[in-house]
C-alpha cells in the first residue's frame, strides 16, 4: 500500500541529491515523526510512538558514516513503504480544508463594484 501512495513535495527533502549525511538522517527523522502522525490520531498514542522512533535513532548515533549511509537507507525504504494514502495536511496548508477560506477579495475589484461618492449618501 505504501507504494501506491503519492509523497507530497513538502516531504521528498530527505531523498534529495547531493545532502550531507547528517542533513539527510534529521530529514529522514523529522519524515519519520510526520509519517507516525499520519497513522495515530490520538496525542497521547503518538507521543509514545515518537518517543520510540526518537530512541531508535539516538541507539545508531555511534557508527561510522558507512554504516550510517546503510542504514539511511534501510530507513528511508522503510518509511516509504509505511507511508500514508492520505497524509494528514494542517487546515491552513494547501490542500487543508481551510486554506483560503474567507479570504478577501482583491482591492481592485472591491473599487470597481463601489458606487461613484457623489451617489453614495442619496
Amino acid at each position: 500500500m505504501g507504494a501506491a501512495a503519492s509523497m507530497p513535495a513538502a516531504r521528498a527533502g530527505a531523498w534529495e541529491a547531493g545532502l550531507p549525511h547528517a542533513a539527510r538522517v534529521t530529514r529522514l527523522y523529522r519524515a519519520s515523526l510526520r509519517t507516525s502522525r499520519d497513522w495515530l490520531i490520538d496525542r497521547e498514542v503518538w507521543l509514545v510512538d515518537a518517543a520510540r522512533i526518537q530512541e531508535a535513532f539516538h541507539s545508531q548515533k555511534g557508527v561510522g558514516v558507512a554504516a550510517g549511509r546503510v542504514l539511511a537507507d534501510r530507513a528511508a525504504e522503510k518509511l516509504i513503504e509505511h507511508r500514508h494514502p492520505e497524509p494528514y495536511v494542517p487546515i491552513y496548508m494547501e490542500g487543508g480544508s481551510s486554506y483560503q477560506r474567507n479570504v478577501p477579495p482583491p482591492p481592485e475589484l472591491t473599487e470597481q463594484s463601489m458606487p461613484p461618492p457623489e451617489h453614495a449618501f442619496k
